[in-house]
């Protein structure tokens, strides 16, 4: 079975779990979910900003190990991704390892994912969520720490996610237009393609 694989990347706060959950209801059992969360470096290995951990550089990102991953899951083959409590984020935590298996859709989301050429690749179709700051500050929690949100989270946002928008197939505004509104248009273009397989 080969995989088709979307990609779904932009702001914190822009909606893409809840697009790629709603993307995996549309496709019922054919489609599956992961995240770029579960790639992200602990402890020392982690690059600084502001003084503060900073989760949302590049280099936080385990690349190699999810393009490994990719690579296996399209070769029809059984991947085991460790998740942690995200709202922890401590490396004192031990990871759960939780097997995924491949599916005729694989839904990848994180703000990162497409930051690395080698990982776009490896995508069938990229989506990029947009939203306002202000929007976007009001639905995620971590914005309420202000020293995070004005020394890390808002510069990597305009350095290193909003350019990479340029590389999506589709952008959908979660501003404009509700969850259910985005889904159907990702899904009037994914799911022709998807069938090709």
């Amino acid at each position: 079975m080969r995989s088709f694989f979307i990609g779904i990347a932009g702001g914190s706060g822009a909606g893409k779990t809840a697009l790629a959950k709603e993307l995996k209801k549309h496709f019922k059992q054919k489609a599956s979910v992961f995240h770029l969360d579960n790639y992200q470096k602990f402890g020392e290995k982690l690059p600084l900003a502001a003084g503060l951990k900073n989760w949302d550089h590049p280099n936080s990102i385990k690349w190699d190990k999810l393009r490994k991953d990719l690579i296996s899951l399209k070769r029809g083959h059984k991947i085991v991704v460790e998740t942690r409590n995200q709202k922890l984020l401590s490396n004192l935590e031990l990871p759960k390892e939780v097997v995924f298996s491949p599916s005729k859709v694989v839904i990848i989301e994180g703000n990162l994912l497409f930051c690395r050429s080698g990982i776009r690749r490896l995508l069938d179709f990229l989506i990029y969520l947009e939203a306002g700051d202000r929007l976007r500050m009001r639905r995620r929690t971590k914005f309420k720490d202000p020293q995070y949100a004005k020394g890390v989270l808002l510069p990597m946002h305009r350095q290193y996610v909003e350019p990479t928008k340029k590389f999506a197939d589709l952008v959908l505004d979660t501003g404009k237009h509700s969850l259910k509104k985005c889904c159907q248009q990702a899904a009037r273009y994914i799911t022709p393609l998807a069938k090709k397989l």
